[in-house]
């Protein structure tokens, strides 16, 4: 008994005690997570930099300050497009007073006209008067639009290259105000996935850096000059 107490006290004679200390597993557990997580849903950026993330933060911020621009730009073009399209189709097809309507406009670009002879479309063929069209469908004439001032057209001949050059021009009009605004949504999108992105990127560092914890590892060891334990203390 007496030698095993001698083993003992030697032994604590030779331990070594090491601790260590990870700041960075603790230095957010004083921080709001809710805060962290609405600011980086509201402006991406600002929840990381306000858990000490700056170089995420940057990158979080210039994304999004890039899909503004590009979500802006892409409406203002879009709305150009149409309204553009809109006055071409005034001046060259007398549609005076059409509405700013996509679905209309892309029917002015579909058919040469509205009417047909009865207001002077030099074109007899009834496969290219809306009005007509709409008759062989099943439908009266102001099913969808009425027939007066604003929605009617003619666009002219299609004997006449000019109209059909005009027609073309027109659609292109069209076309690039409908890339412009897929390419605006596509950017409202990128927003909305950058600020669930940066939520989710917050709520997990926040859990990486926020620990309160602690734990013991008790080691022997025994060499030929001396023997006894390694305490590892990590909080």
């Amino acid at each position: 008994m007496v030698l095993f107490l001698i083993l003992i006290l030697t032994s604590l004679s030779f331990c070594q005690t090491v601790i260590s200390v990870d700041e960075n597993i603790s230095r957010n557990k004083e921080k709001s997570l809710a805060l962290a997580l609405v600011s980086s849903a509201v402006l991406p950026g600002t929840g990381h930099y306000y858990l000490g993330e700056n170089s995420k933060a940057a990158t979080f911020f210039w994304t999004d300050a890039a899909l503004w621009f590009a979500t802006g730009a892409t409406w203002l073009y879009s709305e150009s497009q149409l309204e553009n399209a809109r006055g071409y189709a005034v001046r060259h097809a007398g549609a005076e007073g059409a509405p700013k309507n996509l679905k209309f406009l892309s029917i002015v670009g579909n058919y040469r006209s509205r009417g047909g002879s009865l207001y002077q479309n030099s074109n007899p063929d009834d496969k290219e008067d809306y009005n007509q069209a709409m008759i062989r469908a099943g439908y009266a004439i102001e099913h969808e639009y009425p027939f007066e001032y604003g929605y009617i057209w003619d666009w002219g001949s299609s004997q006449n290259p000019e109209t059909t050059a005009r027609m073309k021009e027109y659609n292109e009009m069209l076309k690039r105000h409908r890339i412009a605004k897929i390419a605006f949504q596509v950017s409202l999108g990128a927003m909305a996935f950058n600020r669930v992105w940066a939520t989710l990127d917050a709520l997990q560092i926040h859990r990486q850096t926020s620990a309160n914890f602690s734990h013991l590892h008790i080691m022997p060891f025994a060499t030929p000059q001396q023997s006894g334990f390694f305490v590892h203390y990590e909080f």
